[in-house]
């Protein structure tokens, strides 16, 4: 498929759009530590690619919470989650999976050998080892995704372990500077205060999954393949 090329202002205009977007998300709460910017998160990692989704996802995130007064821990939750979030999508859609799996196995691993990853409840990093075990399944099925012949239930497929793996990367990376990187003892004077704030956000974190493989089946894979058939853009941009 011949697709347009993207041209230096139209690149632009994306950018700035998909910051915006990210931005204005981000403002709206789901609840602590979490805005509704973690549903553009695999959108903006597929279309942008890691490295400009990145940028777009720091940015975004920035303003959003330099406008409305954050603390330095939305800072320091939020937009990294979201960074990993994006990069996680843009990694696995150009088939580069070894980075995704890293990425999940060294944070994984570093909070299994904390103390706190064995006192913590298993059912509430349940969906963060299902993620990890779905990506490579995920990266067979988006290798050469964005090709002449698309076949749709593959690309909805796809798009939907992408948009899963890429959304639990977020809530992971959460987890990893909650538990080993040791910011529950900044926040949380008790084990027992760590324990139900642990609880509360991995039950939001399951209900989060839940509408974004709705997300992903309603919104992103007819937009992705309108924009794909459009000849609009070639992508991932990065």
């Amino acid at each position: 498929m011949c697709l347009k090329p993207l041209g230096e202002s139209r690149f632009v205009a994306t950018l700035a759009v998909f910051a915006a977007l990210h931005a204005v998300l981000d403002s709206i709460p789901i609840y602590p530590f979490r805005e509704w910017a973690v549903y553009l998160e695999p959108l903006e990692g597929i279309i942008l690619g890691p490295k400009l989704g990145i940028v777009t996802a720091v940015i975004g995130g920035s303003i959003s919470r330099a406008v409305v007064g954050a603390n330095i821990f939305s800072f320091i939750y939020g937009v990294t989650g979201e960074s990993i979030g994006v990069a996680t999508a843009g990694f696995l859609v150009k088939g580069r999976w070894r980075i995704v799996a890293a990425i999940y196995a060294f944070m994984l691993a570093a909070y299994f050998i904390h103390p706190y990853g064995i006192m913590l409840p298993l059912w509430a990093v349940l969906d963060c080892l299902l993620a990890f075990a779905l990506v490579y399944p995920a990266a067979v099925l988006s290798k050469n995704l964005f090709r002449k012949e698309i076949e749709i239930k593959r690309f909805a497929l796809a798009v939907l372990l992408i948009s899963f793996i890429s959304t639990v990367a977020h809530s992971l990376t959460m987890i990893f500077i909650l538990v080993p990187v040791g910011m529950y003892k900044v926040e949380f004077g008790t084990f027992e205060a760590v324990y139900y704030a642990f609880v509360i956000g991995a039950a939001g974190s399951y209900i989060e999954d839940t509408i974004i493989l709705v997300v992903s089946i309603v919104v992103y894979s007819p937009l992705l393949l309108f924009l794909w058939r459009s000849k609009i853009a070639p992508f991932p941009l990065s």
